[in-house]
């Protein structure tokens, strides 16, 4: 028996209500993952308490004897120290990249340690072993709160003045701490910041996409050239990309007294712009100096720059690690 023509439009009725739905739905949500608020209260704080230099020392050991005991750990990932057995005039704290480990700083800390500074370079969470080079994308936000508030409270004591210095993602992490650190950072390093991937990585467009859905942990994670074992994780990209996104209005930073910027035109997985402009902008707003560098494509230097072995830098090693020593004081 057929259908009447009344239940028929009926029908059809409840199929086009049911579409309807589905096409209100499917707006709704794509619409929440362009416009998810990146604001996270956890990353708008900070308490970080100063200690003398023994007490800083203790902490620095304390965390130093963690990691030698973690499984796992590659020895050459665990957070390091090299100081002169006193307070000296001038400390600085070295944060590795996404995906890295200390042994990517140990070369900068060298040169800042013949000049007489203290210097430490404690591992980031979730970062440095030897069976899951993966774990790096089950950085959290808190891990990332957690990690540069006790970095610099375990530095503070080490130095009259305390600077930072970061590479890619450390340097993001270096920004937020110049803003965030009540006033203990007055120079910062930023050698090739990560704030965003480069537009030949990722359209500006698929931003707020990758950070609301990856930062978020909604969507599985990815890896960089879908390559599990040596690719970087969205979900760490994105988190980074939203700790850019939680730096205070004006990039406003009490203390701060010089920004030096160190990028490479040879490097494609930055943004450039960005790299430029919010750090000299967080100068600019913070009465500080401002200097910036950019290695010419000729030098063959890409990302990785900061080991003496990497590509392009073993080349021309003296010229880039002074670079970094003279951008880094103002000179």
């Amino acid at each position: 028996m057929k259908d009447s023509p009344s239940s028929q439009a009926g029908i059809i009725k409840v199929i086009a209500t049911l579409i309807g739905g589905i096409v209100a739905v499917g707006a709704i949500a794509i619409a929440a993952a362009f416009l998810w608020p990146a604001q996270k209260a956890e990353l708008r704080t900070a308490d970080i308490k100063r200690l003398d230099y023994d007490s800083s020392m203790a902490a620095i050991n304390q965390q130093i004897t963690h990691d030698t005991a973690e499984a796992g750990l590659r020895n050459e990932c665990r957070s390091f120290a090299k100081t002169h057995g006193k307070k000296t005039a001038k400390a600085i704290l070295l944060i590795h990249g996404i995906s890295g480990c200390t042994s990517d700083m140990a070369d900068i800390a060298n040169v800042f340690y013949e000049q007489g500074y203290n210097v430490y370079a404690p591992r980031v969470p979730q970062h440095g072993y030897y069976a899951d080079k993966k774990r790096h994308g089950q950085i959290s936000f808190s891990d990332m709160v957690n990690y540069m508030t006790t970095s610099a409270r375990q530095v503070s004591g080490l130095g009259e003045e305390v600077g930072v210095a970061g590479h890619s993602g450390g340097g993001n992490m270096a920004t937020w701490l110049a803003q965030y650190g009540n006033g203990l950072f007055s120079r910062v390093l930023l050698i090739a910041p990560f704030y965003e991937p480069a537009a030949s990585q990722a359209p500006k467009w698929q931003i707020p996409l990758m950070r609301n859905l990856y930062g978020n942990n909604i969507l599985p994670d990815r890896y960089s050239g879908n390559d599990e074992v040596n690719g970087l994780s969205y979900r760490a990209l994105a988190k980074y990309v939203t700790l850019k996104e939680n730096y205070k209005a004006n990039l406003a930073a009490p203390g701060l007294k010089h920004v030096g910027v160190v990028v490479s035109e040879g490097d494609h997985d930055i943004d450039p712009d960005l790299a430029h402009d919010i750090p000299q902008k967080m100068a600019t707003n913070n009465n500080a100096s401002f200097q910036y560098k950019k290695f010419p494509a000729s030098m063959n230097i890409g990302h990785d720059m900061t080991r003496r072995a990497s590509p392009g830098v073993s080349a021309h090693s003296e010229e880039v690690f002074q670079t970094y020593l003279a951008v880094y004081e103002g000179k």
